[in-house]
């Protein structure tokens, strides 16, 4: 699955997640975040990580979708929906209600995805190499 996004952004360390530094990374966001996986028979098969951006520029506080990821052959599938939902209403819970995400410009499924969800083109990021 990490193959399909870096078709989207060539600069991505494709098994960074298995690093030192991405195992740290998640289990960070699992004892002080928000993460939820998707299971099919005891498989995981999708998860979300979450957690309250630090946005110091707002007057409100906002929820991150920090990573999702679903595995290819469930995609499409209603899981990503579930998870977000479960995403949403656990930060509103909190009292937040004001959500943001980052996806790669050149990925247009999952701009749709999240454009589905209710989530409109906020800012452009600009980057030079």
């Amino acid at each position: 699955d990490l193959e399909l996004q870096n078709e989207y952004d060539c600069h991505l360390v494709k098994n960074w997640p298995l690093s030192e530094q991405g195992k740290i990374y998640f289990l960070n966001a699992i004892e002080n975040d928000f993460v939820i996986v998707a299971e099919n028979c005891s498989k995981i098969v999708g998860y979300l990580l979450g957690a309250i951006a630090d946005i110091p520029y707002y007057d409100f506080k906002i929820a991150e979708l920090c990573n999702m990821c679903i595995s290819s052959a469930y995609r499409k599938s209603g899981i990503g929906t579930k998870l977000y939902s479960a995403f949403e209403k656990h930060f509103k819970s909190q009292g937040i209600y004001n959500f943001i995400v980052t996806a790669s410009f050149k990925n247009k499924s999952a701009k749709a995805f999240y454009e589905k969800l209710g989530f409109q083109e906020a800012n452009t990021t600009f980057i030079k190499f």
